[in-house]
């Protein structure tokens, strides 16, 4: 008897034990990457397999990195958080070189919030909009951009992680500190590593980036993303090979996908030639009207309100083949784009950029990428592996929005701010 007893009491120990969830961000991942075997991908194809897995993830609009991190740690959309785009825009002068670095600027609860609550404890590595967020063990997402900040991206790294974090790794790793992003997924494994051994914290997020600059640069199917897929896998892998599957729930997730480009077209250039912009040494002077380009997409702010009758013609005269435009009411469904009279979304094949006095249309010097577009245009994916968790399980098709709150079930925490409701994932 004593013996079914201490059995009992055993499997009520380990039913009620904390959890562990890691959260790892492959930035630009396409279903395809785990969906296909003609990917270079084994350890991304094998953890679908090993788990359940959605054959597409629709992100928030616009699909960035920035507006979608947010969405990944807070459950809303931007128009609640208030982060619709990675850089920073000034209402009087447009856009500035500055990122939406600080932790302070969202305004909703994050799962690190929420964590803390339940005093649980957390990491991060280079989770965008996460300078100065309380997270236990922290590596925030910055790098040097002239004008916007001082100091290289090591120093500016230095001084925004966690005290002593970043000398203890490199102590301890003995790996040199990265340099560019390739180097960086390659230097995260031993990182998170030596944090996972040292501190064990209850909820890790990760965010893994030469995905996404290689797509930009090379375009989504070329053979240096193939490269890069490649190389990430087997990040990747060293990643998960250190997680105590036992206790620990594994989720892969991504923030958009990614569409090939071939023209740039420049909005700008028709509120700049009906005298909406104004320049001076090359720099904007004053704007009435300002298309504020997500690459993909853009949202168009009217200073003079008067102004959005001529601005939505113009859009519809030169955007035939070019461009879908989003109403008011559209971008208050999506939740985004607060102050916003309207927004475009670039048709496949075409990015929006930010230039003012340039060509309206040109062509690019080779074929590249690019996200911002309409969500439904360019889904990501989701693979979810750990303890209970059905091998080989299909989710279907899903929303961004429904990872926090699948995240918050596991670690049983407070979602009521949260939009949409976490997957049932567990038996």
């Amino acid at each position: 008897m004593s013996r079914v007893i201490f059995f009992f009491l055993l499997l009520s120990g380990l039913a009620l034990a904390e959890p562990k969830v890691v959260v790892i961000s492959l930035d630009g991942l396409r279903p395809e990457f785990y969906l296909d075997s003609r990917w270079p991908a084994p350890c991304l194809q094998s953890l679908c397999r090993q788990g359940a897995s959605a054959r597409a993830v629709y992100s928030v609009f616009p699909s960035i990195t920035y507006a979608n991190h947010t969405s990944l740690i807070t459950g809303v959309s931007p128009a609640r958080h208030g982060i619709d785009c990675n850089v920073d825009f000034d209402w009087n002068t447009g856009p500035t070189p500055g990122w939406n670095w600080e932790a302070s600027r969202i305004q909703a609860p994050t799962l690190w919030e929420l964590a803390r609550r339940r005093k649980l404890s957390t990491a991060a590595f280079s989770w965008p909009v996460s300078v100065g967020a309380r997270v236990d063990y922290l590596v925030p997402e910055i790098f040097s951009i002239p004008g916007a900040n001082e100091g290289t991206t090591e120093e500016l790294l230095r001084r925004t992680s966690t005290p002593g974090l970043l000398e203890e790794i490199q102590r301890q790793s003995g790996v040199a500190f990265p340099l560019s992003f390739a180097e960086w997924d390659s230097w995260l494994p031993a990182a998170v590593g030596y944090t996972w051994r040292t501190h064990r914290p209850q909820l890790t997020l990760i965010h893994m980036l030469n995905l996404d600059w290689t797509q930009h640069r090379y375009g989504p199917d070329s053979l240096e993303t193939r490269q890069a897929v490649a190389q990430l896998d087997s990040s990747l892998e060293r990643l998960v090979d250190q997680v105590d599957r036992r206790d620990t729930v594994i989720m892969i997730v991504g923030d958009h996908g990614f569409l090939g480009v071939e023209k740039v077209l420049a909005p700008n250039r028709l509120f700049y030639d009906r005298g909406w912009i104004e320049l001076e040494n090359g720099k904007i002077k004053s704007w009435k009207v300002y298309a504020r380009s997500n690459g993909g997409s853009a949202a168009v702010y009217c200073k003079d309100l008067e102004l959005v009758p001529q601005v939505r013609g113009l859009l519809k005269r030169f955007g035939v083949g070019r461009w879908s435009i989003l109403e008011r009411d559209e971008l208050d469904r999506r939740g985004t784009f607060q102050r916003a009279s309207l927004a475009i979304s670039a048709s496949p094949g075409l990015a929006l950029g930010q230039s003012v006095d340039g060509p309206f249309e040109a062509p690019t010097e080779r074929p590249l990428g690019q996200h911002g577009h309409l969500p439904e245009l360019l889904p990501t994916g989701w693979i979810v592996v750990g303890p209970g968790i059905e091998a080989g399980r299909e989710l279907g098709a899903r929303s961004l929005l429904e990872v926090a709150p699948t995240v918050g079930k596991l670690l049983r925490l407070d979602c009521s701010s949260m939009e949409a409701d976490g997957l049932e994932l567990l038996p």
